[in-house]
């Protein structure tokens, strides 16, 4: 954001006129969701300040109750912030009087999102305060790039920003503070390798059969099993992917499970492995092999993943087939290629790449760097999940529920997106349309669910995505 705006002004483009621009849609912004109320604006002396100056004059114009609070005395601001100051053309207080002021809701205009030091004094005070508040780029207190708070932060019921969101606008902790986000687009063009995951993005690519298309036209998915005890991670994975598309799908199982599974598949195939080289003759009609969930922590599931990673067939790789590389991740790392994926928790992360979530200015930024370590496409779970590819590009995804916080839901994510792979879609498409699938598919379920429950409800999702009206 800060090089679109240098580049814009590079051009001749009048700096004041972009915080005028900018003031007004922060008024439009507060006065369209917060129609009622004394507004208490609480002004920095940069940048921020000065929309807030300029937003209180035009709240003002639209017969808003507004009393203004500055951190430093009118005279001292200078360049934009002071003309912005002028604009209000009324009485500035000092921020300490805001405190004990009477008012409904809050404008927050101290600081955004390049912030590298913790509020004090006043703005400390204030931002305990709690009540209503209304932030404009990001909630003050928190820094913008490494998405968390510095200390004691403003919490949002609205944010608005301009342009194109901030990292600390879809990332954890900082995202839970910033409420609904609004982007005002204010003439400022910004190019970006970094995506809010959305049908948006992806929906004209979600693959569907043709008329004249057959199951063997649709990809073949393989999943692998866990021993007698431990069978169900795949087979949640194996049912995901068939409900995703992929036209078969073959569960592969060590001997003494072959009952387990044969007694709970139906549509699923079901084949005997007992080894690697046994792995290596069945994977050979796949286009796509899931490997992890519940596999066992061990030397033949190792053997199996580097089986599987010297054939042909594309790799979704999760749970155990990370950890078994734990102690020597960089092994790893040689044999992953770019079209395969990984999609770890924070634990299963930290075991591969270390401390890259400390060293790393935020949790997008890490995942690049391991996408990059790696050579392969990486999902990194969570409320934000962040999916990154070798060279660069990295999508958040933010549409998901604190309900899918439960056993058994990072099988079901790994089999959409093995289904979806499986048709031929690519790595990081695939990672970001299960990414928003199985997130959409945890909304409509909500309190009480359960792993088993998410595969049903895509084919209405998928369905809704296709234009479908069933």
């Amino acid at each position: 954001m800060r090089a679109a705006e240098e580049k814009l002004f590079s051009t001749g483009v009048d700096s004041f006129k972009l915080m005028q621009q900018a003031g007004n849609a922060v008024a439009e912004f507060v006065h369209a969701n917060w129609p009622e109320g004394r507004i208490q604006v609480l002004c920095g002396p940069g940048g921020n300040g000065g929309d807030g100056f300029v937003a209180a004059a035009a709240l003002a114009k639209l017969w808003r109750d507004v009393d203004v609070y500055c951190l430093v005395p009118a005279e001292k601001l200078e360049g934009d912030s002071a003309k912005a100051a002028a604009e209000w053309g009324d009485e500035i207080k000092p921020l300490e009087a805001a405190l004990d002021a009477p008012h409904d809701i809050v404008l927050d205009a101290l600081f955004g999102g390049g912030l590298s030091r913790p509020l004090e004094g006043a703005a400390e005070k204030l931002a305990a305060r709690g009540g209503r508040v209304i932030s404009i780029d990001v909630p003050s207190g928190i820094h913008g790039e490494l998405a968390k708070p510095l200390g004691a932060c403003f919490r949002a019921e609205g944010t608005i920003t301009f342009a194109a969101l901030r990292p600390a606008h879809v990332l954890m902790p900082s995202a839970a503070y910033c409420g609904g986000v609004f982007v005002a687009d204010i003439g400022v063009p910004v190019q970006t390798s970094l995506l809010e995951n959305s049908p948006l993005l992806w929906g004209r690519r979600l693959p569907q059969p043709g008329q004249g298309s057959h199951k063997h036209a649709r990809g073949h998915l393989a999943v692998v099993s866990g021993n007698i005890i431990s069978t169900g991670a795949a087979r949640l994975a194996g049912r995901a992917g068939l409900r995703a598309g992929a036209g078969l799908v073959t569960m592969l199982s060590p001997p003494d499970a072959i009952a387990v599974n044969a007694s709970h598949l139906t549509a699923v195939m079901l084949k005997e492995v007992a080894d690697a080289e046994q792995l290596r003759a069945a994977i050979e009609s796949a286009s796509v092999v899931i490997l992890g969930p519940a596999a066992g922590i061990n030397t033949s599931t190792r053997e199996n993943v580097e089986c599987l990673l010297s054939s042909n067939c594309r790799a979704v790789l999760d749970a155990d087939a990370l950890t078994v590389f734990s102690d020597d991740p960089g092994a790893f790392f040689k044999q992953l290629r770019p079209d395969d994926l990984i999609t770890p928790h924070i634990g299963e992360f930290n075991r591969l790449f270390g401390d890259l979530l400390e060293t790393e200015p935020n949790k997008v930024e890490a995942t690049r760097k391991a996408a990059q370590l790696a050579g392969c496409v990486v999902l990194l779970k969570g409320p934000d999940t962040v999916i990154a590819r070798p060279d660069g590009p990295a999508i958040v995804n933010t549409h998901a529920t604190r309900w899918l916080a439960t056993a058994g839901s990072g099988d079901v994510l790994a089999g959409i997106a093995g289904g979806l792979i499986a048709q031929g879609v690519d790595t990081f498409t695939a990672a970001a349309m299960a990414s928003w699938l199985h997130g959409e598919a945890g909304r409509r379920i909500g309190a009480g669910l359960i792993a088993e429950d998410l595969e049903a409800e895509l084919p209405d999702i998928l369905s809704s995505l296709h234009g479908e009206h069933l």
